[in-house]
């Protein structure tokens, strides 16, 4: 398995038709290339969640980048450990599957499989990001890179397409030392830098700017001469599949959710700034995290709760869908193309006794509202933002749908719509 973070379908059939990745193509004709559907929010975690699970994100009990408990509002960065099914991973593992898996988002801390496992970015050190625990120090000293530093792209383009170029070359070296190592069951590589090509580089590769709209184009040429070689040494044995977690496409603005719910009297904090949730004040009867996930102030859930179940709690989402829909960014143009209840969009989570009448005090980790941009537009969750608009470095936002996905050498009766489809395929290929 080959992952490319955040490549859509539409961008893979452009360079198709250029002729820029005459590798790929080759693979192309010999298998199946479809559009896939990510998940609901389309962030990495969450989606590589829902790929190595199986399940919907209230299921596996990933929601964002960062989670609170709503009891204490503490809040944290979930990791693999707070993954609430198992992964194909440990069932492959368990079934006695000689496994590889590198840079796959969510990994981190590395679960302990029969094979190796190098964690993806939420891992920084990586001596602490792989298992067998000692495999760290052999990639120190390769100069392995888990991930590409975003930062430096606010001060100096070229230097961070250098970085980029760096740690991919770094990841594609210690890819085919592995794959070289053994005859393995089941390897994966995931290869992040396409979607940090994406968020930085997007609206030069779209306006055709040099000289970063090549530089674009030599990222995808760079993978697909590793595709070359894939083939070569792998010939027509093994089984093959690709695949994006998301798509892509230029961002507008983007827009802080919590400056407007405290424009609009829905947010109060007792510290300003605050520096956590900690800081929330009684009054509050709304807050939000990354993307677009609102959380009522709900009396009974809540820590500081306000908002009472009921009626009270259906109005206040009423009200919130409604002003939402009505928000126009300074150029009049419409931000936000729906406003759902979480559970319409997650799904309900297994300890609800009754999905069909969902009560909200027992959404714990599943938001209120999810609060759906139109393409374009990525709504923030920072806490406090002096600004409700804001355009910054990042030229790229990614899309729910444009995804990708690519197999050869797999029998799939129904090809998988979306990205939660694909583990139950996976391991009807290995009879697990």
């Amino acid at each position: 398995m080959l992952a490319l973070d955040g490549t859509p379908y539409s961008l893979l059939q452009r360079f198709l038709s250029e002729g820029t990745l005459p590798n790929f193509q080759k693979l192309v004709t010999q298998g199946n290339l479809r559009p896939l559907i990510s998940v609901q929010p389309p962030l990495s975690s969450v989606a590589w969640a829902s790929f190595m699970t199986g399940a919907r994100p209230a299921e596996h009990g990933i929601s964002g980048f960062v989670e609170r408990n709503p009891g204490t509002l503490e809040w944290f960065v979930p990791r693999a450990d707070h993954l609430q099914r198992p992964t194909i991973f440990k069932r492959l593992s368990e079934a006695g599957k000689r496994i590889f898996v590198m840079n796959v988002p969510l990994t981190s801390p590395p679960q302990k499989i029969n094979g190796i496992m190098i964690s993806g970015f939420l891992n920084k050190d990586v001596l602490h990001a792989t298992y067998p625990p000692m495999l760290g120090y052999f990639l120190k000293a390769r100069g392995y890179l888990i991930d590409a530093d975003v930062e430096i792209a606010k001060k100096d383009l070229n230097a961070f397409w250098d970085e980029l170029n760096r740690v991919l070359e770094k990841r594609l070296e210690v890819m085919f030392h592995f794959l070289r190592q053994e005859k393995w069951d089941f390897f994966m590589t995931h290869i992040m830098e396409t979607d940090r090509l994406h968020h930085i580089f997007w609206k030069y590769f779209e306006e055709d700017q040099p000289p970063f709209a090549e530089k674009f184009r030599a990222i995808y040429r760079r993978i697909d001469r590793a595709i070359g070689i894939l083939l070569s040494e792998l010939g027509d044995e093994w089984a093959i599949m690709m695949l994006s977690d998301h798509g892509f496409t230029r961002l507008r603005m983007e827009f802080h959710l919590n400056r407007w719910l405290v424009e609009n009297g829905y947010l109060y904090f007792e510290h300003v700034p605050p520096k956590s949730l900690q800081d929330l004040h009684p009054f509050t009867k709304a807050y939000s995290l990354y993307p677009g996930r609102i959380y009522i102030n709900l009396k009974g859930r809540e820590k500081k709760g306000r908002v009472n179940p009921g009626m009270e709690y259906d109005q206040v989402c009423d009200e919130l869908s409604q002003k939402l829909l009505a928000v126009r960014d300074p150029q009049g143009r419409a931000v936000v193309r729906e406003v759902r209840r979480g559970y319409e969009v997650f799904g309900v989570p297994p300890e609800v006794p009754h999905p069909e009448f969902v009560d909200p005090l027992l959404l714990k980790t599943v938001p209120d509202l999810i609060v759906l941009p139109h393409k374009g537009y990525d709504i923030k969750g920072l806490l406090w933002h002096q600004k409700l608009f804001e355009q910054t470095v990042f030229n790229g936002t990614h899309t729910q749908d444009d995804a990708f996905l690519f197999y050869r050498g797999m029998k799939i009766d129904a090809s998988p719509d979306s990205i939660d489809q694909i583990a139950s395929h996976i391991l009807n290929f290995f009879e697990v």
